[in-house]
């Protein structure tokens, strides 16, 4: 099979450098077709190379690959590099899994991270925001991503997973090597010692009567038809929560203000109507930045996507970043709008049992953030061009130059 593209292709790293548009890129891609052909020639990310892989680039083929695990399975690695079955749980855990082993990893965790759960966690968003804000109120000018918002939700998850303060700046630096370098052996490693921690950190929970040690008690106690989760299952959970849970929104919150900037009207209606508009303004950000922009399924049998043909065994790429910039059901899919008419995106997933289970904590935490951030530096200005994360996988901001009066 060729390259169907007559473009530079996504399995190519320079289709993700600085310079070039991403959002104009895809949206060329919409426009040759909704599903492409792209051969994995070896990189700088991948050295062997790959069988290549389909691009779906189009929202409504996005929601029904999601949505279908039976013909679009999730099993065989999100990645989209092809990894041995060892790699596959690593990286992914219940991410990488489907079925009733997927279902019943999911229940047990759902009987603990709880809406109820997170609005506990309301004083300890807000006083890790207030933290991450306070520390450089005075000084008038810093980097956004490294100086304030950096480590921010890091902080809410270790105290959520009961990490100790001293093991923070060491698994964080771990997170952003696994997450930036996705899929490569590098961010193997780095999982691998992610694991080792939590593996760790789960034993010592089973005898810890302290309360830091909360949450891991109650995944240790939570069980379905009788059955729960190994330690090794809990701290394979661990490395994902950790590793999505914080670049990915650092990057919405980042990158929220950045666009933001962008878009000076739709910041001055929310600061000046901060509650009302919050859940809207949070939707609309997480849909502009898309923080992760692809997983990959695997076709469990031959079948069809809008028309294409697509065999038992190939790689299939769905696309959010693509998926929440077309143009076909967002109208000005570009702009940032508040008032934009209700339509769920998909940067939380396109639906189906794999919707992301940490949204509603990822809510929280901008949600409180941004008002701290409002209500301390109100005239927060961007005072240049951000500079982004050279990933496939995460749309992030490694450096955003910021300006406001010093208090």
């Amino acid at each position: 099979m060729t390259n169907t593209t007559d473009t530079i292709s996504p399995a190519d790293p320079r289709f993700w450098s600085g310079d070039r548009d991403r959002y104009a890129q895809f949206a060329a891609l919409r426009a040759q077709g909704p599903v492409l052909w792209h051969d994995e020639p070896s990189t700088e990310w991948f050295p062997d190379g790959g069988r290549g892989f389909w691009s779906v680039t189009r929202y409504d083929d996005v929601v029904t690959v999601s949505r279908d695990q039976d013909t679009f399975t999730s099993g065989l690695g999100t990645e989209i590099v092809d990894m041995p079955a060892d790699m596959v749980h690593i990286f992914g855990g219940m991410l990488n899994m489907s079925g009733a082993e997927h279902t019943r990893h999911r229940a047990i965790v759902n009987r603990v991270l709880t809406p109820r759960s997170v609005e506990a966690l309301s004083d300890t968003i807000r006083a890790h925001a207030v933290r991450s804000i306070e520390r450089v109120r005075g000084r008038g000018e810093c980097d956004f991503m490294a100086d304030i918002v950096g480590d921010f939700p890091a902080q809410v998850i270790c105290e959520l997973l009961g990490v100790p303060v001293a093991d923070r700046d060491r698994l964080i630096e771990l997170t952003g090597v696994a997450l930036v370098q996705y899929g490569t052996a590098t961010a193997y490693e780095a999982m691998l010692e992610i694991i080792a921690y939590a593996e760790d950190l789960t034993a010592k929970a089973r005898t810890n009567a302290e309360d830091s040690a909360a949450f891991l008690q109650k995944l240790l106690g939570a069980k379905i038809d009788g059955e729960g989760m190994t330690d090794h299952e809990i701290a394979v959970f661990f490395a994902l929560l950790v590793t999505a849970g914080i670049e990915t929104t650092a990057t919405s919150i980042g990158h929220g203000l950045y666009a933001l900037s962008q878009y000076p009207d739709a910041r001055r209606k929310w600061q000046e109507n901060f509650h009302e508009l919050a859940p809207r303004a949070i939707e609309e950000i997480v849909r502009w930045v898309s923080p992760v922009m692809h997983f990959r399924r695997t076709a469990t049998r031959d079948t069809e996507v809008a028309g294409q043909k697509i065999a038992r065994g190939d790689k299939v790429v769905i696309w959010y970043l693509s998926a929440n910039r077309d143009d076909a059901v967002f109208e000005r899919p570009d702009e940032l709008d508040f008032d934009r008419p209700e339509q769920p995106h998909v940067a939380f997933g396109g639906g189906g049992p794999h919707f992301c289970l940490g949204a509603i904590l990822a809510r929280k935490e901008m949600n409180i953030f941004y008002e701290e951030l409002f209500n301390r530096l109100p005239d927060i200005t961007v005072a240049g061009d951000p500079v982004r994360l050279h990933s496939n996988f995460v749309n992030g901001i490694a450096s955003l130059p910021v300006t406001f009066t010093p208090a």
